[in-house]
């Protein structure tokens, strides 16, 4: 098995990192801090499945800072030479694929979860431990540079060997021998328990012979009892049946009573109704008489009536134009006001508006403003960058008199200042002499300079002072502008109010035409009050007339069906009598062959009979349930027995459980994890001692002795001196640290190492000869041990890996 690559995005320091792998020994060097370790961490992560947790103490900090994910991808090769790629990403939420390259391109496994891949994984190294993978990686495979010499350096005997019997998987039996003892107490508790409740339930089963005798009793009893009640439910059934015929001729004999009674009542009834209906038929009779002599009056009033109805319309509508006429008469009124108030204002507008035209022509005349101030006005430009130029000519000037004044101090010794000598240009005269000239120049030029600067600022404040007054002339000529447009806007509006009076008067001309129709209209409804009084006389004449009519015109139309109704009474009346004869004889009948005597004192044995039903019943039931609840008990009784016999069956199981669990844990469990031990630690002493040498040079024997300790024999003056881990030096125990990790990687048959700084308290000489022990496993030196693995992953500063290695690495 060989990793071939690995590829790093955002994983502490590597941003973007991919690093190539040979075959054989590789060693990854550089400066600390450039995440050599990282490297490491990274693959125990990616293809071990280790929490990140366990390199860092938040996953975030696994991460490059300011990145939200990171993903690691490595890629191995099979014996076979089958290749297959495993990425796993940092972050929410982790992805853990597999995918093997099919055909150039890797395709992903389906694992239903991360326990599948990691089985998968477990396959495909050959570590088919019972261990996890990442617990394999941490403990023995790569463990981490601070945790290198780890359990080899634990003082406590008993929690290094808890710690070895981990790594070497044998520590499962010696969990098993304690947790066992557990077991022993829990199966004696479970037998005691057992035995304790056995007691009580034996108790409960002495009384089951009484019972069986009272159950056999009451079954007798309950037979005996239910004979006897079903000969009383026969004799109360043929009672009843005998009792059914004399109910039914009882029956016949009220119910021809009852409808004996009720036809005497109806026809009494009858004979009732049948007088108020001659009654009625009379009154009808009269009613009929008024109505034919007050038709001709009833019609009299109703034409009446409806001639009010026509001229009351018409009061409506005289009223309707009288207001009609009112409102035209205000709205000619309103209109004429209206007009002659318009055309007052009109006109007082012009006169207005005329005023105020002149009074801004006045205005605009005033403001107008001399030629010459609008030259002088636009010269202001022009004069103050006049102004600015002739300033810096004063300041050149006034930086002129400085360097000449400093030279002039310069040069009072007579030495020049650049090249410290004696100047030649003043060697014959003095310097105050060179310097004169220059200095009454200038003073001429700043003189003059000076006056031109205060006449053209005379003229600047003139100009500006004309440029003001031209603004403030602008601004009152915008005012002006704008009040001669709202002048105008004015007089258009007044303009236009004009033009609408003639309208005006168009409107008041037509409401006088519509008023005078309105008024000739009203003209033709003069006798209307005369006609309404007319007609009201004559409805008052025909008042009587028509209140009789309208009194009897239903009794009237009602005199046929009253004729009708008392007819059907009085045949209706004559089959009450018939029937009532023939009800009389079915009574005298009916009479003869029911007697009541006879009725009651059937029903008074039927009802002491059936009380005797009744007690037998419930004696019956009261006999059942105590059969019931006796078998009920009988059966619970006989369950008990049966669960005291399932008890001591479970009390002998226990027992023989309990003599097992002795015999393993005194015999197997106690035993096994030293004898496993022995072994482990002679098998790789064997092969640690042969890796020691090499790596020492020196005429010593290494073990791994009781309790996983480390200790080097040797002779010393003839005799075998023996030293222990807490004996060695710091080299000692580090190269004996590194053979016996050596040694368990064989042994569990990892085909991959990682070693992070394993030349750590080690001496040139042991440093190289580590290296060199490296490079003989690697190769296969019998004298060593055999070629157990595919790869070495090392982590060195050390320029002794530099002649025994494959590869390199240098990270930076």
């Amino acid at each position: 098995m060989q990793i071939l690559s690995i590829h790093l995005k955002n994983i502490k320091s590597h941003r973007e990192t991919v690093l190539i792998f040979s075959p054989g020994i590789n060693v990854l060097s550089g400066p600390n801090g450039v995440g050599k370790s990282t490297i490491f961490e990274a693959i125990g992560y990616t293809l071990f499945g280790v929490d990140a947790q366990s390199f860092v103490g938040n996953v975030d900090r696994f991460v490059t800072i300011g990145a939200k994910r990171g993903e690691i991808v490595v890629v191995f090769q099979l014996a076979d030479e089958e290749r297959y790629r495993v990425s796993r990403t940092v972050g929410t939420p982790s992805k853990w694929l597999l995918a093997k390259e099919i055909g150039g391109d890797f395709e992903v496994e389906e694992h239903k979860d991360s326990k599948e891949t990691e089985s998968r994984l477990k396959e495909l190294l050959g570590l088919k431990s019972a261990r996890s993978l990442a617990e394999q990686f941490e403990l023995v495979i790569g463990p981490f540079q601070n945790e290198f010499l780890g359990p080899f350096v634990i003082k406590q005997p008993s929690k290094r060997r808890d710690k070895f019997d981990e790594i070497l998987g044998i520590d499962t039996w010696r969990k098993t021998f304690n947790e066992t003892k557990v077991l022993a107490s829990a199966i004696k508790s479970k037998v005691d328990a057992l035995e304790s409740a056995i007691g009580p339930l034996k108790d409960q089963v002495a009384e089951l012979p009484p019972k069986k005798d009272e159950h056999k009793a009451a079954r007798q009893n309950l037979e005996q009892t239910e004979v006897e009640l079903k000969a009383q439910q026969t004799k109360l059934l043929e009672l009843q049946a005998l009792l059914v015929d004399v109910n039914k001729r009882e029956l016949g004999f009220k119910a021809l009573e009852i409808e004996i009674g009720t036809l005497k009542e109806r026809i009494d009834n009858g004979k009732e109704k049948i007088c108020h209906q001659k009654l009625m038929v009379s009154e009808a009779n009269k009613a009929h008489i008024i109505i034919d002599e007050t038709t001709s009056g009833k019609q009299a009033f109703e034409l009446a009536e409806t001639r009010l109805t026509e001229l009351r319309h018409q009061v409506k509508v005289q009223r309707q134009l009288e207001q009609e006429e009112a409102d035209l008469n205000n709205q000619v009124g309103r209109l004429s006001e209206r007009f002659k108030i318009e055309s007052k204002a009109v006109e007082k507008a012009r006169e207005e508006l005329t005023a105020e035209e002149n009074t801004l022509a006045e205005s605009r005349k005033a403001l107008a403003l001399d030629e010459k101030l609008h030259q002088l006005a636009e010269r202001l430009p022009e004069i103050r960058t006049t102004i600015d130029r002739m300033r810096k000519q004063l300041g050149q000037l006034e930086g002129r008199r400085a360097a000449l004044e400093e030279g002039s101090e310069k040069l009072a010794e007579g030495v020049c200042p650049f090249f410290q000598e004696p100047c030649l240009n003043i060697a014959e005269k003095p310097p105050g002499d060179v310097f004169s000239d220059k200095f009454s120049e200038l003073e001429k030029l700043r003189q003059q300079l000076t006056y031109d600067i205060d006449k053209t600022e005379q003229e600047e404040k003139a100009a500006s002072r004309a440029n003001d007054r031209l603004k403030e002339v602008e601004v009152k000529l915008k005012v002006l502008d704008a009040q001669v447009e709202r002048l105008l806007e004015r007089r258009t509006a007044n303009e236009v109010k004009a033009e609408s009076l003639t309208a005006l008067q168009k409107e008041q001309t037509s409401v006088q035409q519509q008023l005078a129709e309105k008024q000739k209209v009203l003209a033709t409804y003069n006798r209307l009050q005369a006609d309404i009084e007319a007609a009201e006389k004559d409805k008052t004449k025909h008042q009587e007339a028509r209140d009789l009519y309208v009194a009897n015109s239903q009794q009237a139309a009602e005199l046929e069906q009253r004729r009708t109704d008392l007819l059907n009474f009085e045949k209706l009346f004559k089959q009450l009598q018939d029937e009532l004869t023939v009800k009389n004889d079915a009574y005298s009948k009916a009479g003869k062959e029911y007697s009541a005597a006879e009725h009651a004192a059937l029903r008074k044995q039927k009802d002491e009979l059936g009380v005797e039903v009744g007690a037998s019943g419930e004696k019956v039931k009261g006999l059942t349930a105590a059969v019931t609840r006796l078998a009920t008990e009988i059966e619970k009784l006989k369950q008990i027995e049966k669960d005291i016999a399932a008890k001591q069956g479970q009390v002998k199981s226990y027992k023989e459980k309990d003599e097992l669990v002795k015999f393993l844990r005194n015999r197997v469990f106690r035993n096994v994890s030293g004898y496993l031990s022995e072994r482990f630690r002679e098998e790789i002493s064997h092969r640690a001692n042969r890796i020691y040498r090499i790596i020492a040079e020196v005429d010593e024997e290494m073990a791994w002795g009781e309790d996983y300790r480390i200790v080097l024999r040797d002779m010393v003056d003839g005799e075998l001196r023996e030293r222990f881990d807490d004996q060695l030096s710091g080299g000692q125990t580090m190269s004996a640290v590194v053979a016996l990790r050596l040694a368990l990687l064989q042994t569990i048959g990892a085909r991959i190492a990682f070693f992070d700084e394993p030349t750590s308290n080690l001496d040139a000489s042991r440093r190289e000869n580590l290296a060199h022990a490296f490079r003989a496993i690697d190769v296969g030196k019998e004298e060593v041990t055999e070629h157990w693995y595919d790869q070495l992953f090392l982590i060195s500063h050390d320029v002794a890996f530099t002649e025994v290695t494959d590869q390199i690495l240098t990270l930076e």
